[in-house]
């Protein structure tokens, strides 16, 4: 289980519900792809995540690309 993954389940959140924080930038795949964590995932695709992830989940709660995805990823 990836950190993502771990966020989505506890707030019931789908992949859907990450893509429409940010439609013009992500899709459900580039979302599946991070909750699966197989396949390492772009930088710039791990700022997108972190950024819809923030809007989200709660104003207060900042996370970080560092938070979400394993050192040495991207």
């Amino acid at each position: 289980m990836t950190k993502i993954d771990e966020i989505l389940l506890s707030g019931n959140w789908s992949n859907h519900d990450v893509v429409m924080q940010m439609p013009e930038n992500l899709n459900h795949k580039m979302v599946q792809k991070a909750r699966l964590g197989k396949k390492i995932i772009p930088r710039h695709t791990q700022d997108l995540l972190t950024e819809a992830l923030n809007r989200l989940v709660n104003p207060e709660t900042k996370f970080r690309r560092e938070d979400l995805f394993p050192a040495g990823e991207g």
